[in-house]
């Protein structure tokens, strides 16, 4: 993997050579990197790292010098390029309508301010159902990945190093599991043979199917609203306290309000739904990375000895580049939990 250091203009600086290379890509959240270099290939002018081996560029946020009895070395380390988006916030308040992919987009072109280079792509042609929602101060990038992933979609800024310019875009992984037709599919299985060795757990403990959300005002006058996700069985309550929640006529009707805290309640119970958590060592070979699959595809995973079938996300690709030898480790996760359902996968 080739890597090219970029001043805070992205002028090129050098190319970097490394030791030891950790490139962590991230589907629902901002994703990271970790690279050791000699300290004399090091110039306090390098600001970014740039690839044209993968989607991602690194911003350099930390440095650290380190001397052993092999030499001295430098590590570089920090987020990739969304994090740029977080240096502003959403203020004053936003209120959004329609589909999350388009009002995200609407958000990001907003709230960008003086961000160089930045241009935010049109939201994706798809279905998505309409939503209300409201929010003031929250970091940008983190609020959109917040919304998107409720919808299985995800943020991303891209350099385009001939162009000079960074695009933020709202996009969606590939489906690839047996239900579907239009892309060849992706299976981690026993039948496959590319599976070494499976944990599994179900936790209900803290489980939640039902919100009542009561948003500004008091006593009778307090307006409440409700988010039912118990298919009309038994339900187990969750009180959110959405008073923060103002509502404002000049921007909303009252059933966009109310609609707004329903979605409240609806994210709330995120944080309450059932934990299934799995992890799968697989075997060498089969499906190969960056042709067959990628971060954000939706692949199924089969364990038949336990019963266990998942179609889920690929949410997280970590990958280590060392001594000549390539490793990539998967994370797969449906992300509309907040506590993920989640399947690791070593290659």
């Amino acid at each position: 993997m080739q890597l090219l250091a970029l001043d805070a203009d992205f002028q090129p600086v050098a190319y970097l050579p490394f030791f030891n290379l950790q490139w962590t890509r991230e589907y629902y959240q901002i994703g990271n990197f970790s690279v050791q270099i000699a300290a004399a290939d090091y110039q306090p002018t390098m600001a970014y790292l740039y690839t044209p081996d993968r989607p991602e560029t690194g911003i350099i946020q930390k440095v650290e010098l380190t001397e052993t009895v092999k030499g001295r070395f430098v590590q570089l380390s920090g987020y990739f390029l969304e994090a740029i988006l977080n240096d502003k916030v959403v203020y004053p308040a936003y209120y959004a309508t329609g589909t999350i992919p388009a009002a995200v987009v609407a958000m990001l072109r907003q709230y960008k301010d003086d961000i160089p280079l930045l241009t935010v792509a049109d939201p994706p042609a798809v279905q998505a159902d309409a939503a209300s929602w409201q929010e003031t101060g929250g970091q940008l990038a983190d609020v959109a990945y917040t919304k998107l992933q409720t919808v299985q979609m995800s943020l991303r800024c891209r350099y385009d190093y001939q162009a000079n310019t960074i695009t933020a875009e709202v996009w969606q992984g590939l489906d690839r599991t047996q239900e579907q037709t239009v892309n060849p599919f992706v299976t981690f299985s026993d039948g496959f043979g590319n599976l070494v060795q499976v944990d599994a757990s179900v936790d209900r403990s803290n489980y939640k199917n039902y919100a009542i959300v009561t948003g500004q005002d008091q006593a009778e006058n307090r307006k409440v609203a409700y988010a039912d996700l118990s298919g009309g069985g038994y339900k187990r309550v969750l009180y959110v306290d959405a008073r923060s929640e103002q509502w404002d006529p000049e921007e909303q009707t009252e059933a966009e309000y109310l609609a707004s805290l329903q979605q409240k309640g609806l994210d709330a119970l995120l944080n309450y739904a059932i934990i299934r958590n799995v992890d799968i060592q697989t075997a060498a070979g089969g499906f190969v990375y960056l042709e067959d699959w990628d971060l954000g595809d939706q692949v199924d995973a089969i364990v038949e000895d336990i019963g266990l079938a998942v179609q889920a996300r690929i949410v997280t690709v970590r990958e280590v580049f060392k001594q000549n030898n390539h490793t990539v480790e998967i994370e797969l996760g449906d992300k509309k939990l907040t506590q993920l359902q989640k399947a690791r996968m070593i290659y």
